[in-house]
């Protein structure tokens, strides 16, 4: 009796013992996306008795996602497709309920990594601490560097630390950047976390152990019994334009959506408290870059730390060059742990539904 079919968009770790078992039971394709045109008469022809569609962190994006015509061409035995990104974009969750294909994602397995990301950011925004190692590695003297940077100016514009030709002849002690960047500890801080779930309260306990006031944004405020199972005291504001007086940093970690969309705009800039700062690990269309660039020449803004970009995989080559921005190629949850654990979610949901004729956990559609 032959096996069920089962298409790989992407690369599973083959090493894995979950995978051994996974691929006894099940006849593995594995596919390499080239064009449109070739999927399509792919799906039609050889691939046309899959039952189940494995999606890597990738998935359809080569092609443009999951789009109708793809939905359209997906075979009648194709019972449901796996993604293990926990982001819905270019999934096609309407079009394949449709057609009666369940759609699952991955829960927020890498939540830990974001939070660990977001930790650096916040620490890079207080400390600019690559301000100072990038000098250091070219002067590779301490007390030096200290001294040029604390006679150096930021230039708003560019975002620059613009050096002068000769250092102070005073002692520098490295607690500020120039005259006009004060080198400031988290500690004591205000940080508003928008969008509080698996991902946002384990960012919150990271900011709360290194001495951060926390504040949350959420559609529904959390019960008292959920907010006491923190551990950490927390305040709740309904909305980001409520919290923004009080924000020394904000920190997105919520989807990108239509009511997302450009969240972070001028408007909640003008409310914030000088020299605030941001952290993006949600979506890039959650920020209106054009904003916050404007808010970073103005000296509004002190400090971006993003993750994800309007524009992806392009990014602006202003936030490029400017050093009071921190860039991270979308690496939120890239790790090997997650890598795996993704991976073998999906694998078992695949051998649940089909061999075993479950629902199977964390349906989309």
């Amino acid at each position: 009796m032959s096996k069920p079919q089962v298409l790989f968009i992407g690369e599973p770790n083959r090493d894995l013992p979950e995978f051994h078992e996974f691929s006894a039971q099940f006849e593995c394709i594995h596919y390499k996306i080239t064009s449109k045109e070739t999927l399509l008469e792919d799906l039609r022809g050889k691939l046309s008795k899959v039952v189940a569609i494995y999606g890597s962190w990738l998935g359809f994006h080569p092609v443009g996602g999951l789009t109708e015509d793809i939905v359209q061409a997906l075979p009648d035995s194709l019972k449901l497709v796996t993604s293990c990104s926990v982001g819905l974009d270019g999934w096609g969750s309407e079009q394949l309920a449709k057609r009666g294909i369940k759609l699952y994602n991955c829960p927020s397995l890498g939540a830990e990594q974001v939070a660990d990301l977001v930790l650096y950011h916040t620490l890079q925004s207080f400390r600019y601490f690559k301000v100072f190692e990038d000098n250091f590695r070219e002067s590779g003297h301490t007390v030096k560097t200290r001294s040029l940077l604390q006679s150096a100016s930021l230039d708003k514009q560019t975002g620059k630390v613009v050096l002068n030709s000769t250092d102070s002849s005073d002692y520098a002690f490295g607690h500020r950047l120039g005259d006009s960047l004060p080198i400031l500890t988290p500690f004591g801080k205000n940080a508003v976390v928008v969008g509080f779930g698996s991902i946002g309260s384990r960012i919150a306990k990271r900011l709360h152990a290194i001495g951060m006031n926390i504040s949350y944004v959420k559609r529904t405020r959390l019960s008292s019994e959920q907010e006491a199972q923190l551990l950490f005291p927390v305040k709740y504001y309904a909305s980001l334009k409520e919290a923004a007086p009080v924000a020394d940093l904000v920190v997105l970690s919520l989807p990108g959506t239509s009511e997302t969309e450009n969240l972070y705009n001028k408007e909640i800039i003008d409310l914030l408290p000088q020299r605030s700062r941001v952290i993006n690990v949600g979506r890039g269309t959650i920020v209106n870059e054009d904003d916050l660039l404007a808010g970073l020449r103005s000296g509004k803004l002190s400090f971006a730390g993003l993750d994800v970009y309007a524009k992806e995989p392009a990014v602006s080559r202003e936030l490029i060059e400017r050093q009071d921005v921190i860039l991270t190629p979308h690496i939120g949850s890239s790790t090997v742990e997650n890598f795996n654990d993704t991976s073998i979610f999906c694998l078992r949901n695949i051998h649940d539904v089909i061999l075993h004729g479950k629902e199977g956990l964390s349906r989309v559609n």
